[in-house]
């Protein structure tokens, strides 16, 4: 088993922890409306964004939703879902959600377990390193995205021109 602790200090030399045409991990997390999420609810449906963020609490994190959000209708129109999962509690992404006025569901993972299989987990600080996982309709990563802080990330243009490369690879 890897252990998924490391200091978020050293974020900058953390390479994905999942490998390119791996199928991403299961998991069934509680969203901000009341419903539980999984990526198979996608499966052969649509391409996924998962999104792992710090707390919602943190200014980084709410511009990097914000950015999502405003470009949400074009992630749709590539036939995309995106999940956000945050190490806070459901009442605390609802309050987010709703100041944010999202599109897309915060999904809560305070203990850490789905973060940890995805990316880093600082068990001691409850805190992930944030990471971007695109997959494709069959739930196989096409590439995931590590980084130091939310705003180290790539850019959503990027992200974009790999989603549009992956539906000129996957037809319906």
């Amino acid at each position: 088993m890897t252990d998924t602790k490391q200091p978020i200090e050293q974020a900058q030399a953390y390479v994905p922890k999942l490998q390119k045409d791996d199928i991403i991990p299961s998991f069934t997390l509680p969203g901000t409306d009341g419903m539980p999420h999984s990526p198979w609810t996608y499966k052969q449906i649509e391409h996924l964004v998962l999104l792992f963020t710090r707390s919602v609490a943190s200014n980084e994190t709410r511009g990097l939703l914000r950015a999502f959000a405003q470009e949400y209708t074009i992630f749709r129109e590539e036939d995309c879902a995106i999940l956000a999962i945050t190490p806070d509690t459901v009442i605390a992404n609802l309050a987010a959600q709703e100041t944010l006025n999202l599109p897309y569901p915060l999904l809560a993972d305070p203990k850490g377990g789905v973060i940890a299989r995805y990316t880093y987990w600082d068990s001691d600080a409850k805190m992930p390193v944030p990471s971007i996982v695109l997959a494709d309709r069959y739930n196989a990563l096409y590439q995931q995205w590590v980084a130091k802080d939310e705003a180290n990330l790539p850019p959503i243009e990027e992200i974009m021109e790999s989603l549009q490369y992956i539906n000129k690879l996957c037809t319906p």
